[in-house]
């Protein structure tokens, strides 16, 4: 029994090492985000995130005292409170692991599945602050024509630019597949010219932007939520709660499940930027 039990945690640490790897390596809205806040959840479900004030500037004049003020702080909170988890079933584990490649190759669906789940949930926080105003958002719903292509993008970047963002930041532009048909021809750089623009998940770039195709972005009211941010707009952070092998009391099968504990917060609303086009 205790062999077995050991074998069973070997293999939940190689299949849970799988899943990361394979997280990891796929590119896409919630690898666009800020992770340095993950080490700080490794055994909470929050984290706080500090910050600090700019102290006010003033002008000196010989001979009058000095003003002083207290010293300001923010601070917000990073909630893991998305929960998703697979369970799936073989025939019998051990032929499994047998089976050259079969294991691997479900701990990779199983990955690509909770990425997903990553995804779609950057997309819905964006949207949800864009339609309550916490965001910028483009003034208009925008039919997008090879003509007004660029202007709408470079509306974006004036309002990030007027935000303080720099154009030093690393910018990712998010946006539907129909929508990156009218940007093709828009692209200043293109990833087959360049290999660091694929380590970004990108097909090229706009400006300073890395343009990532997105099939996870919001909608509603027949318009896609495209995204224009940098790399520090939005916080995530994740984990693979818990893998575990188990035999089903009602089938002659083992069975592998898996839970997925994340979550998202805009933590910099004045670098993310709403791009609404039509569909």
């Amino acid at each position: 029994m205790a062999v077995a039990s050991t074998v069973q945690h070997f293999q939940r640490t190689v299949w849970s090492a799988s899943i990361l790897r394979s997280l990891d390596t796929i590119t896409s809205l919630r690898k666009h985000c800020n992770f340095q806040y993950e080490k700080d959840t490794k055994n909470a479900k929050e984290v706080k995130i500090l910050g600090v004030t700019r102290p006010t500037i003033h002008t000196y004049v010989s001979g009058t005292p000095l003003e002083r003020e207290s010293a300001g702080d923010t601070s917000q909170t990073l909630v893991l409170d998305q929960f998703k988890y697979f369970n799936f079933e073989v025939e019998d584990i051990d032929r499994a692991q047998s089976q050259n490649g079969l294991m691997e190759a479900l701990t990779d669906e199983a990955s690509k599945g909770l990425a997903l789940e990553g995804d779609k949930y950057v997309a819905e926080v964006v949207k949800q602050a864009a339609d309550a105003g916490e965001i910028s958002v483009s003034a208009s719903v925008i039919t997008l024509t090879n003509s007004n292509a660029m202007a709408s993008v470079e509306e974006g970047f004036a309002t990030l630019y007027e935000h303080n963002c720099s154009v030093h930041d690393a910018f990712y532009l998010e946006v539907a597949p129909r929508v990156f048909t009218t940007y093709r021809q828009q692209l200043t750089e293109l990833s087959t010219n360049n290999p660091e623009i694929l380590k970004k998940g990108a097909v090229g770039k706009i400006n300073n932007a890395y343009v990532c195709i997105e099939n996870c972005l919001a909608e509603a009211d027949g318009a896609y939520y495209n995204i224009l941010r940098t790399e520090k707009a939005v916080a995530f952070a994740e984990q693979i709660e818990s893998v575990e092998a188990y035999r089903p009391e009602d089938a002659f099968t083992d069975a592998v499940k898996g839970l997925y504990v994340f979550g998202a917060k805009i933590v910099r609303p004045e670098e993310i930027y709403v791009m609404k086009t039509k569909k």
